[in-house]
């Protein structure tokens, strides 16, 4: 009995220890935040950042996701959903410094939904395991003040896997509906702030058909309204928009970017011998519309009142670049596999460095590449013990989402920084493997 005390004295100090570290380091992340905003606003900024503030602001200003208070033109590139929270936090605070700070303050509820979802599954001592990795992951760390989507993006996918456990963890005649439509409604939102998530829900639908096998077809068919009315309804609303609005049915043009003006010009590159850039102005990708020479691309439609409403202009650039991809699949599989590779190893220190204001370095990029090297060595453990567990389809749901973003977001110029959003779920997958390795290692007849 008094070595039982002793062992679980010395749990309650780790736990205390590692709560201590978690609510230190989360301080730190917006204490920093809050700094760096003010004192290098640069560093909290990206190429991407003004098409996610230009509409925010416009949506104060008139209730519509335009380009920008000035210019009236819908916005098509971007999605909605960061546009929205950039638009609360200006309309509140009525300062762009505030959003960093901000931002940072809600990456506290990612590692608080990390910990609550990896302690029902695993335990609390994993739980703190996992909090514990996502509260220290540079990466996380830096995109929680960046004005990206990132973060946002990583806390959604949390907010996914916690309801997936309830849809997934319990008897399928024991799972309330409204749990299924809360599925399908996060799974919406989350790809109104990154498309990539577009083609998520067939795999969900998959995974759902299998979980539910054994109801009536009847009961099958309401699960299925239920998880996909929340998706047509949002994603299938903000399409519908579009056609009104640009005249194309696509959820936003920035993939067609990436498919033509990154990708497709990546592979022309490697074919004929030339630069990447060479390649992107002799597919017109130079700028969006004329060139600087006056030169139109020919599936542009140059008399538009903005280029950046050019629907159909897009839609081109998606098919021409499919084409591109599909007439050369060795050298898309290069790209795409070098791609993935960057998003999985890739030590992010360019990323961490800008944000931390110092120059990226071998030692920096050495420390953050073991990182994450036994992030995902611990992860991949996880997921082996993981498939071997009762709450295998849970599992599976979580591995496919997984390898779904890695897949769907590895291109030409894909990096580690595309690797933030799944952070908390290679979290808890790590925290299942570290948990594996401690009992492999207890000696017989301890059970905590």
């Amino acid at each position: 009995m008094g070595a039982g005390v002793k062992r679980a004295a010395r749990l309650d100090r780790r736990a205390l220890w590692c709560y201590a570290l978690i609510v230190a380091a989360l301080a730190a992340r917006i204490a920093w935040a809050a700094w760096i905003a003010h004192a290098h606003p640069a560093a909290v900024t990206s190429g991407d950042t003004p098409g996610y503030l230009g509409p925010a602001r416009a949506f104060i200003h008139s209730a519509r996701f335009n380009l920008s208070p000035q210019n009236t033109t819908p916005i098509f590139v971007r999605t909605p959903g960061y546009p929205s929270v950039l638009a609360a936090i200006l309309w509140v605070t009525n300062s762009q410094w505030a959003i960093s700070p901000i931002q940072a303050t809600l990456s506290v509820f990612t590692v608080l939904g990390t910990l609550l979802v990896a302690r029902r599954l695993l335990g609390p001592t994993a739980g703190l395991v996992a909090a514990l990795i996502v509260a220290l992951d540079p990466l996380q760390f830096a995109l929680s003040g960046t004005i990206l989507t990132e973060s946002l993006t990583s806390l959604l996918l949390v907010a996914i896997v916690a309801v997936a456990a309830i849809v997934f963890i319990r008897r399928p005649d024991l799972v309330p509906i409204r749990y299924v439509a809360a599925l399908g409604a996060l799974i919406a939102i989350a790809t109104m702030f990154r498309p990539t998530t577009w083609f998520f829900p067939l795999v969900a639908i998959v995974l759902l058909a299998i979980q539910f096998r054994t109801l009536p077809r009847r009961a099958l068919v309401a699960v299925f309204l239920a998880f996909l009315l929340p998706i047509v309804a949002v994603v299938g609303g903000w399409q519908l928009r579009n056609h009104y609005a640009v005249h194309s049915w696509s959820v936003s043009g920035s993939a067609a970017v990436t498919l033509y003006c990154v990708n497709a010009a990546s592979v022309e590159a490697r074919l004929a011998g030339r630069t990447n850039a060479a390649e992107r102005r002799k597919l017109g990708c130079t700028a969006i519309g004329p060139d600087v020479t006056g030169k139109c691309p020919p599936f542009w439609d140059c008399t538009v009142r903005h280029p950046l409403a050019n629907g159909p202009g897009y839609d081109e650039m998606s098919s021409k670049g499919l084409h591109i991809l599909a007439k050369h699949p060795v050298q898309t599989a290069k790209i795409v596999a070098a791609g993935a590779a960057r998003e999985i190893f890739g030590p992010g220190a360019d990323t961490v460095g800008r944000y931390l204001h110092v120059r990226s370095s071998h030692a920096l990029s050495g420390v953050l590449f073991v990182w994450n090297l036994l992030l995902w060595a611990f992860a991949l453990v996880g997921a082996v013990v993981a498939l071997r567990s009762r709450w295998r389809m849970f599992w599976v749901f979580v591995i496919s989402l997984v390898v779904y973003v890695v897949a769907v977001s590895a291109g030409a110029e894909t990096g580690a920084r595309y690797r933030v959003p799944i952070v908390p779920l290679l979290a808890i997958l790590a925290a299942a493997g570290v948990r594996a390795l401690v009992v492999a290692r207890r000696p017989a007849g301890v059970t905590r």
